[in-house]
């Protein structure tokens, strides 16, 4: 027995796609930051860096979700994924913005 594939995208994959072109756009214009700000011991300032959401992808269903950004290092940002519970990753990051917004 075989499974057809659908060719079309999903509507989250082709909404993370849409919303990825308008979070590059407003990080740029808006934002600008491009050096770690979360900072954890293993930190390599600019290396790496990337865009670090407060949920993972499977959990982000609102524009407003994908949008709850911090910029992290690719070590600090291997420490959000991989080492932080969902919970954890995602008080750390809104933490972060909160500081940023003062």
């Amino acid at each position: 027995m075989t499974f057809k594939r659908s060719k079309r995208p999903s509507v989250r994959s082709q909404n993370n796609a849409k919303w990825h072109r308008e979070l590059k756009q407003w990080w740029a214009t808006e934002v600008g930051i491009e050096y770690c700000e979360v900072r954890f011991s293993v930190c390599v300032g600019s290396f790496g860096g990337a865009l670090a959401h407060s949920k993972k992808r499977r959990f982000i269903l609102t524009r407003e979700d994908y949008f709850e950004v911090c910029y992290a290092c690719v070590e600090c940002h291997r420490v959000l994924d991989q080492e932080m519970s969902h919970y954890e990753m995602e008080v750390t990051v809104k933490g972060i913005i909160e500081k940023r917004n003062g």
